[in-house]
């Protein structure tokens, strides 16, 4: 059975930390670890951490981009979690699901070649209300994911945001290198270095129920993929920096990744920005 840790990132976190770190206590199949890295927070946060058994690690970012910033938090927990063969990924506001943890795992060590799993979710607002939207409503992926040519997923996944991090699961061990570049979100930019090593999993199941409010860094916005009421992921690749510093990274860092030329092909021709 591999080894499970969790990672979190905290910023002014009081108002529903108590409820995310309640549902992680009560998983199936509880992470071995859990990271938190704080930015700064001076509410109650760390007290709750505390209470918890959970010390934060103090946020090691001096970027000022908001999403570069949260990027750095995340690729910092990640490697917090040191040999953890699977990483679960968490927002500070979400409820997971009590089987989230076994679930996610079980389909990862199952596919021992995949890097990145992502899962649905519930989304609910501010008092927990569930909407009846799903993170796929907002986020399509392909039906036809599984039989889809490697080349065929990278072509979409350049034109979408298809991995929301707090659903999301890593196998830290088999990415080349797990730097985020400036400007880019986490989940967005692990997705793709996943597809391109032909290793990013789709789980049509909700593993968490996916808090929406007004006070979210980032919320569910569809960005170039189209407008809708909900706020997520800003845009299509993320945001700050220039269309063209994102260009440069998806051919400088990505396409070398590329784990055949089909693949690489369809980095060169199909990414939109």
């Amino acid at each position: 059975m591999s080894t499970v840790a969790a990672a979190l990132v905290t910023y002014q976190s009081a108002g529903w930390l108590e409820q995310t770190l309640i549902s992680i206590e009560a998983q199936t199949r509880r992470p071995s670890l859990i990271v938190v890295v704080d930015d700064g927070s001076t509410d109650d946060t760390l007290d709750i951490l505390a209470a918890h058994g959970v010390v934060a690690i103090t946020s090691s970012s001096s970027a000022e981009d908001v999403t570069t910033r949260i990027a750095q938090n995340f690729q910092q927990a990640v490697m917090a979690c040191h040999d953890a063969e699977l990483v679960v990924l968490g927002d500070h506001d979400d409820v997971w699901r009590p089987d989230r943890v076994e679930r996610q795992a079980t389909l990862l060590e199952s596919s021992p070649q995949a890097l990145m799993l992502a899962s649905d979710g519930a989304v609910m607002d501010e008092d927990g209300t569930l909407t009846g939207a799903t993170l796929r409503t907002v986020f399509p992926v392909l039906d036809e994911w599984a039989t889809c040519t490697p080349a065929e997923r990278m072509a979409y996944v350049l034109r979408h945001s298809i991995a929301t991090g707090g659903a999301s699961m890593l196998r830290p061990g088999r990415f080349p290198s797990l730097d985020v570049p400036e400007g880019w979100l986490h989940d967005r930019w692990w997705s793709l270095v996943a597809t391109t090593r032909d290793g990013m999993l789709i789980d049509a199941e909700a593993v968490i129920d996916y808090r929406v409010s007004d006070s979210q860094q980032v919320g569910l916005d569809t960005g170039a993929q189209g407008r809708g009421s909900i706020r997520r992921l800003r845009t299509l690749v993320g945001t700050g920096g220039s269309a063209m510093a994102k260009y440069r990274d998806l051919h400088r860092l990505l396409r070398p990744l590329a784990v055949d030329q089909e693949i690489a092909t369809a980095i060169r021709l199909r990414n939109v920005l």
